[in-house]
């Protein structure tokens, strides 16, 4: 634990001196490594004995007002969106409620500082919170749009089939839920006779990926294992009749 504020310590006054001395902006690299830091903290803070960890779903990044203006833009929050989702699943946690990430300013840093606070707490209320407050940026994911208008759709893992008669077969997805068979709609289409035509599926819950055997004549195997449904974790690998799929965060 010493070490730990020892660390903590040289990182904020050292990263201090540096970007006080020769005025360095706030690189989107560093807010990224700020906010994954911030949520394996959380992770570590849970002391309590648990079956799984329940990472806080608002983030609030504090930043001097000329970085938080250069860095106010849809995209980079895009992309702190679609890291937050990879590291609760990188971190084999869950994480209740929408996710909420915000930009912040604080006129007690200085250019090239930031820092970032976490907790629990209701979506919708850190969206009213966030239209009174002008000076915050909040990342907000609308329940509803126009078909028109359609919600970014985040790509989060992939699967990658390393054997079978599909090998190298290869599909991208994110929050969608997706079917794997041999069905011609299905999402990820397997020509392995052994599979069903509607073989597993796998939704998004929790901000995870959770397997789903769809009642399959041969069943689903994780890990080698028989599973009925089953949360998955980066590195799995998911047997369909006499395919294997790895499960990767992209």
């Amino acid at each position: 634990m010493a070490f730990t504020k020892w660390e903590a310590f040289l990182e904020n006054h050292i990263e201090g001196f540096f970007n006080k001395k020769f005025g360095s902006a706030l690189e989107p690299v560093e807010v990224e490594k700020k906010l994954e830091k911030e949520m394996a903290n959380a992770k570590k803070r849970d002391k309590k004995s648990r079956q799984e960890w329940i990472l806080p779903n608002q983030y609030t990044i504090l930043m001097n007002e000329e970085d938080c203006h250069h860095l106010s833009s849809q995209r980079f929050l895009d992309e702190l969106h679609v890291l937050a989702e990879k590291k609760v699943i990188l971190l084999d946690c869950f994480m209740d409620g929408g996710l909420t990430i915000a930009l912040e300013k604080d006129t007690s840093l200085s250019l090239g500082l930031c820092r970032v606070k976490s907790a629990f707490s209701d979506m919708v209320q850190r969206v009213a919170q966030a239209v009174e407050e002008q000076h915050t940026i909040v990342l907000q994911r609308p329940s509803f749009q126009p078909p028109l208008n359609l919600p970014t759709e985040y790509q989060i893992a992939s699967l990658t089939v390393s054997e079978g008669a599909d090998r190298d077969s290869y599909l991208v997805f994110g929050e969608k839920k997706i079917f794997l068979g041999r069905r011609d709609r299905s999402d990820f289409i397997l020509t392995d006779p052994n599979a069903s035509r509607v073989h597993a599926s796998i939704r998004y819950e929790r901000h995870r990926h959770f397997l789903q055997d769809e009642q399959s004549t041969n069943g689903t195997l994780l890990n080698g294992r028989p599973v009925m449904e089953a949360w998955l974790r980066h590195g799995d690998e998911i047997q369909i009749g006499s395919s294997v799929l790895r499960y990767e965060v992209i």
